[in-house]
């Protein structure tokens, strides 16, 4: 497999100046139109020639010619690769027609209509009993029937009494929803949750195209590329057969008893039963597409990534399930930056955090589809840099167009653009100075962010208000969006989120420290953010609660959790809650603060706003030395984050002064990025006493700095005056 990381010791001066050719950006090619020999070698040559990329990302659409999966279709992607070998290009293995992935162009619905995608569906009757129940079914695979009484929350599973197409039952007295559930086949997607369905797709597509250009795997075809995996297309109730039987081999009870959570209250297991069944959805995602993905990447030889659909929206439960976990079996995970600049800016977060939490070495981004319009040249750095410096390192234009005249999703980034044309070159060499710097190593960050995955999908069910959009459907008080692009964009205080799961299996408390047990990408937390939640893990819980016991610094936000995502933990999850966070809010700090003798510390911030206030407060009282400090309030221009769940339009003047940490190969690399329109000059203390270059990649040139070395207490500090002009960035660089 091809390793697009700098070995160890690789990132030097030199490299700098003249960056390996590999690391350039590869753009999305539509190849919307009549295919051509020379037309295809022309549009290659000028992509390399012209616009400095490094390879393409071969992207069949429906107006493709020859039509996709035919022969005449393979003969033409053999002259690509055969070209692209010549010119010493890559290609990326883009593993579908259009978007999402996972149809084969139609081929799934034609050969294997048995795991295409399923919705999980109910019949329901309202009855007073005593009654006798008879209740005729239609065609679907029987995933159960339970009566759930309205009163009592009691319920009944009713199973037994199904036939091929009928419910029978004598009711006791009482009043009844009696629900019956099945799983429909709908639609030409495949199973996403079935791995067995997906090593189908993988035969479709993915086996054709190895069986014929076995050759080129490896060499010059670097990766495999899925798009917008989501559990949304066939509708919001989307199940797989297999649910049942592997929910029960994996907690040893039958998930059917809970079914009508899906859909109503059950009484008091209500929100532990959604995250029961929710969380096994994402569960099997994530071991079910990607998963099998990356397994038939890594037996070839190729790296693999793609991204789940709106993976940046607070609500993941109708998309990719869980926007962290997703991610756990592939080994590049990405970031889609699509509609318009700062769309989704607040969530970027989420992927590199995946990144960091399975110690992935990349982190993908497809960047720039949908953009307004007009598209200026200097989108393509202000959008760049602000997802680098959220910890992407690796750039998918969207894209190139084998018709130019026909752009269906704009804009335009190739040669035949006489706005961006031009500029290509120059970007591209800019792209991967950053990328050369960022790739690998380890991410340094004072501030872990639970992951409130837990309550999201306790909230989440299938009656309600999806409007405007499934992603967006939190409940009150959710500050997730906004507390992730404040502490980056206007606090500026980098951090890390934290999946559930590692937070417990990865993360080990040292005094007043939690690490992040990785082999590469370890880190170090004093200080750990609670969201707003309203259910947590009592074992998520529990933790908090030894790291605050050994003299580390909590800090929760907006609403304090009451409720477990186990079942009958509640009372524990509210005794502990009390325990931690029983001290009244301050009204001249505004929040609350307990302590303990060894120093640690939890506060409670009831109110976060786009200022930063009480918790940029909190965060200070409670971590008076961090990692990277900005000193004083930026002059110049006024930072505008993103608020709320819904995504605000953003103008050009919205950008923002923000920083990435990294160690590699033994040295500190900061990278610091100006997204705004104007100036910025202002000093920065950096932790420790280190010799530092200035590497700017905009024009390769490494420079001298002038620190100035000082303590606070015991710990030592390198003082420096940053100067960045209007859309620009740097990086700092340890000798």
């Amino acid at each position: 497999m091809i390793t697009y990381v700098m070995e160890s010791g690789g990132f030097k001066e030199e490299d700098f100046k003249d960056p390996p050719w590999h690391l350039r950006p590869t753009p999305l090619w539509h190849l919307n139109g009549p295919l051509n020999t020379e037309e295809t070698k022309r549009q290659l040559i000028a992509s390399r020639d012209k616009s400095g990329f490094s390879g393409v990302t071969i992207l069949p659409m429906s107006k493709t010619e020859p039509v996709y999966l035919s022969e005449d279709y393979f003969w033409h992607y053999g002259e690509i690769l055969r070209n692209a070998q010549e010119l010493q290009m890559s290609v990326i293995f883009y593993d579908d027609i259009n978007f999402p992935s996972g149809s084969a162009g139609g081929r799934v619905l034609e050969v294997y209509p048995e795991y295409t995608t399923s919705l999980l569906e109910k019949i329901e009757i309202e009855i007073d009993g005593p009654s006798e129940v008879s209740l005729c079914l239609s065609d679907g695979l029987r995933m159960g029937a339970v009566a759930l009484n309205t009163e009592t929350f009691e319920r009944m599973i009713l199973t037994d009494h199904l036939s091929a197409y009928k419910l029978s039952w004598e009711a006791p007295a009482g009043p009844w929803k009696v629900m019956v559930f099945s799983c429909r086949h709908v639609g030409e997607m495949i199973d996403y949750l079935n791995p067995d369905a997906v090593e189908k797709f993988c035969d479709l597509t993915y086996e054709e195209h190895h069986q014929r250009f076995k050759e080129y795997f490896g060499s010059t075809i670097k990766f495999g590329y899925f798009d917008d995996i989501n559990l949304r297309k066939g509708g919001l109730t989307t199940w797989s057969p297999i649910f049942n039987e592997k929910f029960e081999e994996k907690n040893g009870y039958s998930p059917v008893e809970y079914y009508p959570a899906l859909w109503h209250e059950i009484g008091p297991e209500t929100k532990a039963a959604r995250v029961a069944l929710l969380g096994f959805r994402a569960e099997l995602m994530s071991n079910g597409f990607p998963r099998k993905v990356n397994e038939w990447c890594r037996r070839h030889e190729i790296g693999c990534t793609g991204h789940a659909m709106g993976q940046y929206h607070p609500q993941p439960t109708f998309l990719g399930g869980d926007q962290i976990k997703f991610y756990q079996h592939c080994d590049i995970p990405m970031i889609d930056s699509i509609h318009y600049y700062g769309h989704g800016r607040p969530g970027y977060k989420l992927t590199s955090s995946a990144s960091y939490n399975y110690d992935r070495p990349l982190t993908a981004v497809e960047i720039y589809g949908n953009y307004e319009t007009p598209f200026r040249k200097e989108m393509l750095y202000r959008s760049g840099m602000e997802l680098m410096v959220r910890g992407a390192n690796m750039l998918f234009p969207h894209g190139m167009w084998y018709n130019p005249g026909e752009v269906g999703i704009p804009p335009l980034l190739s040669h035949f653009s006489e706005e961006i044309g031009p500029e290509l070159s120059r970007f591209n060499t800019w792209a991967s100075r950053v990328s050369l710097l960022l790739q690998g190593g380890r991410h340094v960050a004072d501030i872990g962010v639970l992951y409130p995955i837990a309550s999201m999908q306790s909230y989440a069910h299938f009656e309600m208000n999806m409007s405007p959009h499934p992603g967006l459907a939190v409940e009150d008080g959710s500050d997730f969006n906004l507390l992730s692009d404040l502490l980056t964009g206007s606090i500026r205080r980098d951090f890390t989120i934290l999946h559930p799961e590692v937070l417990d299996a990865k993360c080990k408390i040292e005094e007043d420290v939690m690490i992040l047990r990785n082999e590469v990408n370890f880190e170090s937390y004093r200080v750990l953010v609670l969201p707003c939640v309203s259910t947590i893990h009592l074992s998520n819980l529990e933790k908090i609660k030894t790291f605050y016991e050994s003299g580390g610094k909590v800090i929760a936000t907006t609403r304090l959790p009451s409720k477990s995502a186990e079942f009958g933990q509640d009372d524990k999850v509210c005794a502990l809650i009390h325990d931690l966070f029983s001290k009244p809010v301050d009204f001249k700090t505004g929040y609350s603060k307990s302590v303990n003798r060894l120093g640690g510390a939890c506060y409670f911030v009831p109110e976060i706003t786009e200022e930063g206030g009480p918790l940029e407060a909190a965060l200070s009282d409670a971590n008076m030395l961090p990692d990277v400090s900005f000193m004083g309030k930026t002059p110049g221009f006024t930072f505008l984050p993103q608020s709320g769940s819904r995504p605000p339009v953003q103008d050009k003047h919205s950008g923002m002064l923000s920083y990435l940490h990294k160690v590699k190969d033994g040295r500190n690399i900061f990278f610091f990025a100006n997204s705004t329109d104007q100036r910025v000059e202002v000093d920065v203390d950096l932790r420790g006493q280190m010799k530092l270059k200035e590497w700017n990649p905009m024009t390769g040139k490494v420079t001298s700095l002038d620190e100035e070395g000082h303590q606070i207490g015991v710990m030592p500090f390198s003082r420096l005056n940053l100067k960045l002009e209007a859309i620009s960035s740097t990086f700092y660089v340890e000798v």
